[in-house]
């Protein structure tokens, strides 16, 4: 229930920010790596054999993210920072 509600956040902050503040989402990682945030800060406030499980999950769920997300820079995005 965590991860559904940590995923449908990321959601909605990402589609405030691409409407109402004109930025733009560059990868469906950006999404993935907001909702890791929120569960891992929402673990904190579980139990600790919950939190221990939810931690797993969000460093296998960023891992996964990553290995999936483009390592070179298209040319219009000369200059950015990409997560490793």
């Amino acid at each position: 229930m965590i991860g559904l509600a940590a995923i449908c956040w990321a959601l909605w902050l990402t589609r405030n920010a691409i409407s109402f503040e004109r930025k733009k989402c560059r990868s469906l990682t950006e999404i993935i790596c907001l909702a890791v945030s929120f569960i891992s800060y929402w673990a904190g406030l579980q139990n600790p054999s919950f939190k221990m499980v939810l931690e797993a999950g969000t460093e296998a769920l960023k891992n996964t993210a990553l290995f999936f997300h483009p390592q070179e820079a298209p040319s219009e995005d000369a200059g950015t920072v990409l997560l490793q």
